[in-house]
C-alpha cells in the first residue's frame, strides 16, 4: 500500500502543473480572457498579460519534480536517490508550500495586488489554504 498523503499531494501538484501548461498555451479559465486570467491568478493590474509559455512550463516542471519527490517518498515510485536526499527534497517541497500558504495571508503587504482583483479574494479563500493543506500533507508523508 502506498502513502496516501504523498499520493494526494502528488496528484494535486500534477493537476496544478497541467493547469499551468494550459495557461501557457493560451487557456484562460478561470478568467474570460487573458487580462481577466492575469487578474484572477496573478493579481495583476488592468491590462496585464498572463505569464508567457516559458514561465508557465517552468512552473509546471517544478511542480512535476515536486510530485515525483512525493511519489518516491511515499514508496509509489522506485527511487535511485539516497534516502537523505529524497527526504531533504521533500522537506523542501513542504517548506515551500507552507511558506507560500502563510505568506499568502500577508500578500497585500509583500506584493500588493490591485484592490478589487479576484486574486485578492481567491488567494485568501483558496490559494493559501490549499498550499497550507498540501504542505501539511507533505509533512505527514515525510513522517509516515
Amino acid at each position: 500500500m502506498g502513502n496516501l498523503p504523498a499520493e494526494t499531494v502528488a496528484l494535486a501538484l500534477g493537476l496544478i502543473a497541467g493547469l499551468h501548461v494550459y495557461w501557457g498555451v493560451g487557456g484562460v479559465w478561470p478568467g474570460r480572457d487573458a487580462q481577466s486570467l492575469a487578474r484572477t491568478v496573478v493579481g495583476g493590474p488592468p491590462g496585464m498579460k498572463p505569464p508567457p509559455l516559458l514561465a508557465c512550463v517552468a512552473v509546471a516542471g517544478l511542480l512535476l519534480v515536486a510530485a515525483g519527490l512525493l511519489l518516491m517518498t511515499g514508496g509509489v515510485w522506485a527511487t535511485w536517490l539516497p534516502t537523505w536526499l529524497l527526504r531533504l527534497g521533500t522537506a523542501g517541497v513542504a517548506a515551500v508550500l507552507l511558506l507560500r500558504g502563510v505568506a499568502g495571508y500577508f500578500m497585500q503587504r509583500i506584493r500588493p495586488a490591485p484592490a478589487g482583483t479576484p486574486f485578492v479574494r481567491l488567494n485568501l479563500l483558496i490559494y493559501s489554504p490549499l498550499c497550507l493543506l498540501l504542505g501539511g500533507l507533505t509533512v505527514w508523508a515525510l513522517l509516515g
